[in-house]
């Protein structure tokens, strides 16, 4: 976390010439100001434990009489701290623990942002690919329908059908730019960059579908950042309700002072020292006891809530993960290389003049789905991966 706060007051570089997800993440958490506010939590909440040891500053007086002896310097000294600055400054720890925790979380939320924008730009990119190979191979096929109809295998209306997929592909085509430009957009905005990334990606779409570590699964609630968080609310709470019951207990001031300036003694001082105790007459503090002890409870509450939706969400999180990479396995590895078969098997029956022109329509649709497809499952593989570890408050 400090490494990353450290990074956080760094300028934005240059423009980069290529782009890779650490890379991303670094530039994330040197421009997001995010970073920056979660920084700034953690700096004010070590002044407030600062504030909550010091020592509370003397009063001191000097007054001037007509009676004597005329002139009077006094010091007071409350020492009411010496019963609840423990307490007051182990809330103070407790809420920089929860700074912490929410830093913590603030960075993972800023690093999920990140990847699902740098995998989604990376599946553009590579869509946007797939849509040129579609239209460079429909405008091979029409070449070939071309040369069957001039030979007299083919109709012109079979030459047509394969004229209005090409076509077609090109109404593709501007979309798939259009989305890439789109994404690419996100991502600068997810990197905290201002202006547009001229760079290329470096990542692909299936990184660790191979390879979930298996140590996430023996993560446990307690140690995650949004426990965390709301544990040491209920800390704090819980320490500021010992301050209010320390505070019921009169503690006497110190005082001390000297008397000069006596008329019928004339150069002598007259020391003064004493103590003053509160008197509690009108309230004894019970309201401000019964007030701490009803938000100590509702903290304690609401951590016990967090833990068991927190618990709830990592297990949805871990199914979805592992589900996902389940799906996206089996699109990479068996759907998209068996449609991509199926064209190339249709294209060249089409080209022996062994099969009419729908087959090969019903086999570039039936490709491009299943590619675009693929790409949906290895996006939702990857922004998984990326609420996993959210939720376990990792940047990696």
């Amino acid at each position: 976390m400090i490494t990353l706060f450290v990074l956080a007051v760094l300028g934005q570089g240059p423009p980069p010439d290529s782009l890779t997800l650490a890379s991303a993440l670094a530039h994330a958490f040197r421009a997001r100001g995010q970073v920056r506010v979660a920084a700034a939590n953690v700096a004010e909440a070590r002044a407030g434990h600062r504030l909550a040891g010091e020592v509370p500053n003397p009063s001191v007086g000097f007054s001037k009489s007509g009676d004597a002896p005329r002139q009077h310097f006094t010091f007071d000294q409350s020492l009411s701290w010496l019963m609840t600055r423990g307490a007051l400054r182990s809330a103070a720890s407790a809420t920089i623990d929860r700074a912490l925790r929410d830093s913590a979380v603030t960075v993972a939320t800023v690093a999920q942002e990140v990847r699902i924008a740098f995998y989604s730009a990376v599946a553009s990119e590579e869509g946007l690919r797939l849509v040129r190979e579609q239209v460079a191979i429909a405008d091979s096929v029409s070449h070939i329908a071309r040369r069957r109809y001039d030979a007299g295998d083919i109709s012109l209306f079979e030459v047509e059908q394969i004229g209005q997929e090409a076509r077609r592909a090109q109404q593709l085509l501007s979309e798939a730019g259009e989305q890439a430009q789109v994404a690419a957009y996100r991502l600068a905005r997810a990197i905290g960059w201002s202006g547009v990334l001229r760079g290329s990606l470096v990542g692909r779409l299936d990184d660790e579908v191979d390879s979930v570590p298996e140590q996430w699964q023996s993560e446990t609630a307690d140690a995650l950042p949004l426990v965390g968080s709301a544990v040491a609310d209920s800390v704090a709470a819980a320490q500021e309700l010992q301050f209010a019951r320390r505070a019921r207990i009169p503690i006497p001031s110190f005082e001390a002072g000297t008397n000069w300036d006596d008329p019928s003694d004339p150069g002598r001082t007259f020391s003064v020292i004493g103590f003053t105790i509160p008197f509690p007459i009108w309230q004894q503090g019970g309201g401000s006891v019964a007030e701490a002890r009803a938000r100590a409870e509702r903290a304690a509450a609401l951590a016990s809530e967090v833990r068991l939706d927190v618990r709830r969400q990592v297990a949805e999180a871990e199914i979805r993960l592992l589900e996902a990479r389940r799906r996206a396995r089996f699109a990479r590895d068996s759907l998209l290389p068996g449609a991509r078969h199926l064209r190339e098997l249709a294209v060249e029956a089409y080209r022996a003049g062994q099969t009419g022109i729908l087959p090969v329509l019903d086999a570039l649709r039936g490709e491009r789905e299943v590619a675009l497809g693929a790409l949906q499952e290895l996006v939702s593989f990857q922004s998984a991966v990326a609420t996993w570890r959210a939720l376990l408050g990792r940047v990696s």
